[in-house]
């Protein structure tokens, strides 16, 4: 019986003392019509932001062209007399499934240098079919888009793939640069 009377009372004194506000709980000083202070996370979900990791509106080649006229004239005409580009061309055109504008000008270039068919490698690294393409195409294995290097070495296998593709991806960025100044 004493046992369980203890048990109690202890019991009543904690239900008792725990429906009080602590004072650090609820400050009196503070308005109420002032807003609560939020507690600071152990984490600062502003400094470690995985959404910023990636590329939000990245705009495809044609729109990059198509935005900056100027650029897309003097980039042609760099590339057509280096003949990089043939005179016919433009490199909206050229560009018309690339996502990035340097893939496209150093796809381009890797395929001026290689002597590879351009709609072959264009159709491996986009993984889009263009419509004029030979028959000697094989095209990306499951239509998946690969790498430039990838696609260098599966049409020209006795050459170096990944330092063309390196040198024609450094080239194209330095093009793109002397275009736009």
């Amino acid at each position: 019986m004493r046992r369980s009377s203890i048990v109690l009372s202890v019991v009543i004194l904690c239900f008792f003392l725990g429906s009080f506000p602590g004072s650090a709980q609820d400050p009196k000083d503070q308005p109420k019509d002032a807003p609560a202070a939020q507690p600071e996370p152990w984490y600062s979900p502003k400094k470690y932001n995985p959404a910023k990791l990636f590329k939000r509106g990245s705009k495809s080649a044609n729109d990059q062209l198509a935005s900056n006229g100027d650029l897309e004239a003097k980039l042609t005409r760099q590339l057509q007399v280096q003949e990089i580009l043939p005179q016919d061309k433009h490199l909206q055109d050229a560009c018309s499934s690339f996502r990035e504008l340097a893939d496209c000008v150093a796809t381009l270039r890797a395929s001026h240098v290689l002597k590879i068919d351009f709609s072959c490698l264009k159709w491996d690294v986009t993984g889009v079919k263009p419509k004029p393409v030979s028959d000697s195409c094989a095209g990306p294995s499951g239509g998946k888009a690969m790498g430039l290097t990838r696609s260098i070495d599966l049409l020209k296998p006795d050459s170096d793939a990944k330092s063309e593709a390196s040198n024609a991806l450094r080239r194209a960025h330095e093009d793109i640069k002397d275009a736009s100044d």
